[in-house]
């Protein structure tokens, strides 16, 4: 919706003026075209919805990964979140929103800075409410832990990835079985076996036989 009103806001001063032309009494309608007539109020509009529409992306993208529904991604979550957070943060303390957003605040003859402090304190508003839900969250430990069910992750070139134990919110890894240990270590050992894009729910179907405890902890 922001990216469809910052694409047609050009057309928005005639299609007001003309609705209040046919209408002298509708008070919304004269607050609105007021402002919209108004130069300087209208390039305050154009920037804020460009800045929405251009930063808001990683906030949508980040809500499409959680509403898929039909894909295993909670062995995805941790590194999501974590990207997120770095993402609020790098712009909550930012000096620089890009060539095109300078070009424009020039452009409707505004001063970078002072625009520039409202869009990081939009991120500071961000990074309070997530901060306040996000980093405590009693889900955040199971979030870590099912990164062991990601392939990828494990055999990533970090030693410290194959404790086992550092995931032991799934509680089968608190303390594991002799069996469990052996087929980590099997599952440890398989990096040949990862090229191009793993389908977790596939990759854990097709371990069933090899790791058994593992492929149903994966698919629990």
């Amino acid at each position: 919706m922001v990216s469809y009103t910052k694409d047609h806001i050009i057309y928005w001063p005639s299609f007001f003026k003309a609705k209040l032309d046919n209408d002298k009494n509708a008070n919304t309608l004269a607050i609105i075209n007021s402002c919209l007539q108004n130069e300087q109020e209208l390039g305050l509009i154009i920037i804020y919805l460009n800045f929405i529409s251009f930063y808001a992306s990683e906030f949508i993208q980040c809500l499409d990964f959680f509403q898929k529904i039909k894909k295993p991604v909670i062995p995805f979550t941790e590194l999501r979140l974590q990207q997120l957070t770095a993402y609020i943060e790098t712009y909550r303390n930012s000096n620089d929103f890009g060539p095109s957003l300078e070009n424009l605040i020039i452009q409707h003859r505004f001063n970078t800075h002072e625009i520039y402090s409202v869009f990081r304190m939009a991120f500071e508003v961000a990074y309070d409410k997530f901060t306040a839900h996000i980093p405590n969250h009693p889900a955040r430990s199971l979030f870590f832990s099912c990164q062991a069910f990601d392939p990828k992750f494990i055999h990533f070139e970090d030693a410290l990835r194959k404790n086992i134990r550092q995931y032991n919110a799934v509680k089968e890894f608190e303390n594991p079985s002799d069996e469990l240990l052996r087929e980590w270590g099997i599952y440890c050992g398989l990096n040949n076996e990862l090229i191009g894009e793993v389908k977790l729910d596939k990759y854990w179907l097709n371990k069933a036989t090899q790791l058994p405890i593992l492929s149903n902890l994966a698919l629990d």
